[in-house]
Formats: structure tokens, C-alpha cells, sequence
């Protein structure tokens, strides 16, 4: 019995697979599927979160869970622009919000804790699916921003960049550092996933000439659609340019 929800997670497969429900429908409550296969609602969630992990099934908060439409897969890469947003057909929603540096953030931003802060959240969607989640923040020690006001927004944050520039600040340096890891609860219920299911977190941290901190920013993508691409250039290319 010990692995009797692998089993469960294999006939939902099946049945998912032979098009019993089709691709965006509700599967039937929790609940019902439990007394289907005769067992607790905590056994059939473990099920349930196994399609989860591979993408199969989504769980909307307070809807359900659905059969997942096959995205395409979502890379984050060094040359980044809202077109390439667009290019596999991601929404971006995003808000402004005004918060106090906790001790992780002013860590990443080299501030106090407490010190007041610009946060930009965007989250990139495919349909109803989110696909990308990413926090943007600005110290009021740097600058106090407005709102991001464009038709097509980055999913990465990439447009707060330009509205520090059209306040006088520049950023000369760039460091970014990717783990893998399993997302937070937060994390999770914002991505419709499972605390069991791995995402790629990017930190990124941009300072201007002084080594003064403008802008950290924390990103978050599916571990099992996502991946990180990052282009460089060669020694001899940096040699010319600094020649």
C-alpha cells in the first residue's frame, strides 16, 4: 500500500493520456476521485501532486485541478527583451508595491532592514497557466520610481532597468547567481505548482561605477519548462573592447 498512490498516478495518466479528459478540463473533485479508487483524500492528493511534478496536471487555487496545456519551453537568457515575451506567447501581468527591507532583502540590496523599498512583481502567463515569476526591487535610497506604463513589459523585469535610466541611474555591473531549489509556499500557490516540484531561482544584483547597489531582483521558473541560457563573450572579445 505504501506506493498506492504511484499507482493512482499511473491510471490518471492513462486516462489523461487516452483523452478521457481533454487538455484545460477540471478532473473531478478530490473527493470523488478518493472514493473511486477507495482511498483517503490525502493519498489521492499525493497522486495528484506526482502529475504535478511532471507538468500533467495544474492546480488552480480554489478551482480545481486541470489537465495542463503543453507549453513551450521558457528560457531565460542573458540578451532578454518583452519580445522575446511575446515570441512564445506570454501575457505579463505586474504591480507596484512600496515594503520595508527584510533581512533577506537587505542582504541582496546592501540596506538596512526596515529600509522602504520599490517592489515590482511580474508574473509571465501562457494561457491561464503562469509560466514566470519575478520581484523587482529599488531602494528609495536610489531612486523613487513610478509605475511600469507599457503595452508589452518584460517578464523578467528588464523595464525597471529603463526607468532607473530615465532617472539618472545607471547600472555598470550586473551579477546573477541560479540555484535550483524547491519553491515556497508563496512561490507555489503563485505558480500553480507543488512545494514538491523543483524551480530555477535567479538573484540578481546590479550596481552602478560607485559598486553601489540599484536594483536586486529575485526570479522564479518551473524547473521541469524552464532553462537558463547565458551568453558571453570570448577573451579576445573583451580585450578589444577594453583596447
Amino acid at each position: 500500500m505504501g506506493n498506492r498512490y504511484h499507482h493512482i498516478a499511473d491510471d490518471l495518466r492513462r486516462l489523461i493520456a487516452a483523452g478521457t479528459w481533454p487538455v484545460g478540463e477540471r478532473l473531478p473533485a478530490e473527493q470523488e476521485l478518493a472514493a473511486r479508487y477507495r482511498v483517503s483524500t490525502p493519498t489521492l492528493r499525493n497522486a495528484l501532486e506526482v502529475l504535478q511534478s511532471e507538468g500533467l496536471v495544474e492546480k488552480r487555487h480554489g478551482a480545481g485541478n486541470f489537465v495542463r496545456r503543453p507549453g513551450q519551453r521558457l528560457t531565460y537568457a542573458s540578451e532578454r527583451s518583452a519580445n522575446a515575451a511575446v515570441s512564445v506567447g506570454l501575457s505579463v501581468s505586474h504591480d507596484r508595491n512600496t515594503v520595508k527591507a527584510d533581512g533577506r532583502l537587505a542582504l541582496l540590496l546592501a540596506v538596512r532592514v526596515g529600509s522602504p523599498l520599490t517592489e515590482y512583481a511580474f508574473i509571465g502567463h501562457q494561457g491561464a497557466s503562469p509560466r514566470s515569476l519575478a520581484r523587482v526591487y529599488v531602494p528609495y535610497a536610489v531612486a523613487r520610481l513610478g509605475a511600469v506604463d507599457r503595452s508589452e513589459v518584460s517578464p523578467w523585469g528588464d523595464d525597471v532597468r529603463d526607468l532607473l535610466m530615465a532617472a539618472g541611474v545607471r547600472a555598470a555591473a550586473t551579477t546573477e547567481r541560479v540555484t535550483a531549489r524547491f519553491p515556497t509556499g508563496d512561490e507555489a500557490q503563485l505558480l500553480h505548482i507543488t512545494r514538491r516540484s523543483p524551480v530555477l531561482a535567479v538573484e540578481r544584483v546590479s550596481t552602478d561605477s560607485g559598486g553601489r547597489v540599484v536594483e536586486g531582483a529575485l526570479l522564479v521558473l518551473p524547473g521541469d519548462r524552464s532553462e537558463i541560457l547565458h551568453t558571453g563573450c570570448s577573451a579576445a572579445d573583451e580585450l578589444e573592447a577594453t583596447g
